[in-house]
């Protein structure tokens, strides 16, 4: 009966091994991206100039990035990358502050190119529809792509999980991640707010989604 007992237990915690080694869970070399959405840019804004949108951060804005920035000061960072638009920029420069580290900014972390970037007004489209100009298609690509520099980028830190901090914007977070997790447009159901937190593991090529849209430390008390 106590050999069946352990022979029960040893299966079991395989069982637990392989479900945290399928999930990127207490295994090496991982490598994490946490996906920052930028903070808020839009409260009090009342114009807009011709070209893409790239307003500052907003007074509330200012105030979420430097809750975010609190939130990860406890958290190991070796790199910060940054959409090059002004309201991702002024988030890193945030959660740089303290830190021995240049933040990096690559184009390819931009919003989904809208209608308003084009000048135009948004179209009215059925719920569920596409809304915007850049193809979805367009946008996984550029992300994947800088996603994998990243991760390449990382190749050579020595702790274990070597980790990125990525400020970008909300649409191109979402229609990323919703490519790891095989859903098209609209079913990821998860709008990631200003200064969220998305975690993605990454480890023998395969990237796996650990969290999505945290914001928590946005309600935290002062």
């Amino acid at each position: 009966m106590a050999e069946a007992g352990r022979s029960r237990g040893a299966a079991f915690l395989e069982m637990v091994r392989r479900l945290h080694e399928r999930h990127l869970l207490e295994v090496p070399d991982v490598r994490e991206l946490w996906l920052i959405r930028h903070a808020d840019a839009y409260g009090g804004l009342e114009t807009l100039g011709d070209g893409p949108l790239d307003p500052p951060l907003s007074e509330r804005g200012r105030e979420q990035a430097a809750r975010l920035a609190a939130r990860l000061r406890p958290v190991a960072l070796h790199a910060i990358w940054s959409s090059d638009l002004r309201r991702a920029r002024e988030t890193a420069a945030a959660v740089a502050a303290g830190r021995d580290l240049e933040v990096r900014l690559d184009a390819r972390l931009r919003e989904v190119r809208t209608d308003w970037d084009e000048g135009r007004e948004a179209r009215v489209v059925p719920p569920g529809t596409y809304p915007f100009p850049e193809p979805a298609e367009a946008v996984v690509g550029r992300m994947r792509a800088v996603m994998e520099e990243i991760v390449a980028d990382l190749a050579g830190v020595p702790d274990d999980p070597a980790r990125a901090a990525v400020v970008t914007h909300n649409a191109a977070i979402a229609i990323y991640v919703s490519s790891l997790l095989g859903l098209g447009w609209g079913q990821l159901g998860v709008l990631p707010y200003f200064t969220s937190v998305t975690v993605v593991a990454v480890a023998g090529g395969r990237f796996v989604v650990r969290s999505i849209a945290d914001a928590t430390h946005l309600s935290a008390a002062d």
